[in-house]
């Protein structure tokens, strides 16, 4: 049997709504759609701001937590709270709440990267507080066995500079730095920076072009002989 005409029209009423209902839920999605793109990007630099601060903790070295991390949890945790309540777009960008929770979690992930440089150049310090090659090189007599010490020492140095350049991304990196600092320790115990001080004049005038006999005093052919170390150098005229 043929349908009415008020039995479609209401059929079409109901259709209609539902219609209107899947349009208005679409359009929400888009709209949360949208805050969930402009939240992403601030979020994903905060992580990885975060999980290098995580290596660095799990290492045992300090790091200072900034308070405006607290700041932006506190007004996360707020907005959660009130889109769980409502769950619409219009809740999460009443007010200013929306652009604040943004705007705190750009600082706090600018203050956690500073944090964390801050915290990782001080525990070079701590690791390993030795002199730059060009200290030791000006108060070193350069006998055969300082010369060995102070390249290693040198080629050590430059390395572990170079670990602190950037952040560990694992605890692989930080335990290798440990090594390299008790490497360079090491190494520089080794120096051996009791030489006379006209030992030390003859040796530094030898690695800058010649030492003249003047300098081929007593005291250094007896250390040199001492040493083992008076054939390793030989008399050469010099015509200017």
């Amino acid at each position: 049997m043929t349908r009415s005409l008020p039995s479609r029209a209401k059929a079409l009423r109901i259709r209609l709504a539902r219609l209107d209902e899947l349009g208005s839920n679409v359009a929400e999605a888009g709209l949360l759609d949208d805050l969930r793109s402009e939240l992403a990007t601030p979020v994903v630099r905060l992580k990885r701001h975060l999980d290098q601060r995580a290596v660095l903790t799990a290492a045992g070295i300090t790091v200072e937590q900034p308070a405006s991390l607290s700041a932006g949890q506190k007004r996360a945790a707020v907005l959660l709270e009130r889109f769980m309540a409502e769950k619409k777009a219009a809740t999460l960008k009443k007010g200013r709440h929306w652009t604040q929770l943004l705007e705190d979690i750009e600082a706090a992930s600018n203050d956690v990267a500073k944090a964390t440089s801050a915290g990782w150049r001080a525990y070079r310090q701590e690791l390993f507080g030795g002199d730059n090659p060009s200290v030791i090189r000006s108060r070193l007599a350069m006998t055969n066995n300082n010369m060995t010490a102070f390249k290693r020492y040198e080629t050590l140095y430059q390395e572990f500079r170079v670990a602190f350049d950037t952040l560990p991304q694992d605890a692989a990196t930080v335990t290798r730095i440990k090594r390299l600092a008790a490497e360079l320790a090491a190494t520089a115990k080794s120096f051996d920076f009791d030489v006379p001080a006209e030992v030390k004049a003859f040796l530094e005038a030898v690695q800058t072009g010649g030492a003249p006999l003047a300098l081929l005093t007593d005291t250094v052919q007896s250390w040199l002989k001492a040493n083992s170390a008076l054939d390793s150098y030989r008399v050469w005229a010099w015509n200017r």
